[in-house]
């Protein structure tokens, strides 16, 4: 049976829309089936790129019917009622459209390949000043990180970075609100000029400029891909990007689910290896279409069967596990859900809970999040050409993205699955994760040994410093000092390395001293330890 129903919403809040007003309205169309399209499985090169096809080859994921882009006919058939195709859906078999006349959709409704509609959003065009602003919807050697160097060095990502492991070769699709000044922004300059924005597409408004929209996508590629020497280096400085716009910052409506899954099938079709959405949905302008706990079982939401595709054809999905943690929702949100998605929670530079961060378990029972990234004092690009700290699981999951692109880079016989599974194992919880950190910090050099087999050896974290607070002098004691040679650095809160460093030698080590501590200003510092085979950081106070 068709489903025809038109919300009742679609008569309300007229008050406020005036007589040169325009009113908009975006519907999903499902279809039953892609019965005389004239696409094949065994030609796949008409609808995906030879990178994505590869994909599929190396990991021996076959080629489907959800791989079929949306019957064409089916297309032709609505613009022939006079409604504008905004974008299609081949996995959930679908079309997205607008018209400012909610009628048109009784006659689409009654077509014979339509199984069901549904209204996504309604828009009020303003003729003149009303038009509504975008609002942030976020506060605010080897490489030399700058800022940037607490949030890559809790997990040893400086390390892959020594190795020559900065994710060339990788593709990263992120998919945000906008990428405000990113074509002009210094913490992209060397993206541009070595081509590695691949290129750009707006689902909201189709053939917007991306670059003309919300800063947070902008703030999320610098996380990621920015590159200013002593003030920001990002987790994969290396990695080529594609950004798409999926999500309206000015509103919160399901259409963006329905953006995202259309976004996420074209990375899929350009062949991107990882996508990072700094996204998450629960909650609606409209509250009729909120969520319950209960739709966060890995399987109900539209854009959690969405991202679950995207990652049964080979693409590793990372998501923001949501900002909810100290709010009524308190549990993860869509599509960090998904079983087979890496959902980030937050946590500070020094491995603390943030207690915004959202919280599991996904309604199933799943263990969510899957891990933790730095989300509060993070630094980023901002719109007015400096570096400064943000605050968010918006923030956690690029590094989380990066710093897998770099991981996967130096091991490309992987699955994605297997990607989750070696960062999962290499995290500072695993084997007892919880539902407010998952399985931990991930730690790439412990990943590292992993896949290579090496023995994985780093100071235990019974380990101590002290007298701390310090004035001149501090002791570190341990037990797993065997190596002839111990690298110390000490960083300040901000990720700035300072003077006292220094290399020790000797073997079978239980303590060694670090002197001069008096030429340090009082406050919170890092102290870096890096062994043959591992490094950790610890922080202590100067009075």
């Amino acid at each position: 049976m068709k489903n025809t129903f038109i919300s009742i919403l679609f008569i309300l809040f007229v008050n406020n829309v005036n007589s040169q007003d325009s009113i908009i309205h975006k519907f999903q169309v499902a279809f039953t089936d892609k019965d005389g399209t004239p696409f094949t499985i065994e030609n796949p090169s008409e609808y995906l790129s030879e990178r994505s096809i590869e994909r599929r080859s190396r990991f021996s994921i076959p080629i489907t019917e959800s791989d079929l882009p949306v019957n064409p006919a089916y297309i032709d058939a609505l613009k022939n009622l006079d409604v504008k195709v905004l974008h299609t859906s081949k996995w959930l078999n679908s079309a997205v459209i607008e018209t400012p006349d909610s009628s048109k959709i009784h006659p689409i409704s009654e077509l014979s390949f339509v199984s069901s509609t549904m209204h996504l959003s309604r828009n009020v065009i303003y003729s003149g000043s009303k038009r509504k602003a975008l609002t942030d919807k976020f506060g605010y050697e080897s490489m030399d990180y700058g800022l940037a160097a607490a949030q890559i060095m809790l997990h040893q990502g400086d390390k892959l970075h020594d190795w020559g492991f900065t994710g060339q070769d990788m593709v990263i699709a992120v998919l945000d609100a906008g990428f405000y000044y990113v074509d002009s922004l210094r913490a992209f300059d060397s993206l541009r000029l070595n081509g590695q924005i691949l290129g750009t597409k707006d689902f909201v408004k189709p053939g917007n400029n991306v670059y003309r929209e919300h800063d947070h996508g902008m703030s999320v590629l610098s996380i990621m891909g920015g590159n200013i020497p002593g003030e920001l280096i990002g987790a994969a400085p290396g990695a080529s990007y594609w950004l798409l716009r999926s999500e309206d910052g000015s509103s919160e409506q399901k259409i963006e689910e329905l953006n995202w899954v259309a976004a996420a099938e074209f990375a899929d079709s350009v062949g991107a290896d990882i996508i990072n959405s700094s996204l998450g949905y629960s909650e609606f302008n409209d509250s009729l279409q909120n969520y319950k706990y209960d739709d966060m079982d890995g399987n109900t939401t539209l854009v959690t069967r969405g991202a679950d595709m995207a990652a049964s054809k080979g693409i590793l999905v990372v998501a923001s596990a949501g900002n909810s943690g100290n709010k009524d929702w308190f549990y993860i949100i869509a599509p960090a859900d998904g079983d087979s998605v890496i959902a980030v929670g937050a946590v500070d530079p020094f491995m603390n809970y943030v207690p915004f961060s959202s919280h599991g378990p996904t309604s199933d029972g799943r263990i969510k999040p899957n891990m933790v990234a730095t989300g509060s004092g993070t630094f980023v690009q901002r719109i007015d050409g400096s570096i400064g700290p943000g605050a968010g699981t918006s923030f956690s999951a690029p590094i989380i993205s990066g710093l897998a692109a770099c991981l996967w880079q130096k091991f490309p016989e992987l699955s994605n699955y297997e990607i989750i599974k070696t960062l999962e194992q290499s995290s500072s919880l695993y084997p007892y994760p919880d539902n407010t950190m998952g399985y931990g910090a991930p730690n790439l050099t412990v990943a590292n040994d992993i896949l290579t087999g090496h023995s994985v050896t780093i100071p235990p974290e019974g380990y101590t410093i002290y007298p701390n607070p310090a004035e001149s002098v501090i002791f570190v004691s341990g037990s797993s000092y065997t190596e002839h040679l111990i690298q110390y650095d000490i960083y300040d809160l901000t990720g700035r390395k300072t003077n006292l460093c220094g290399l020790i030698t000797g073997k079978d080590m239980t303590e060694f001293e670090i002197q001069s501590l008096d030429k340090l200003i009082p406050g919170i510092y890092i102290l870096k330890i890096t062994t043959e085979n591992a490094s950790h950081t610890v922080k202590f106070v100067k009075k």
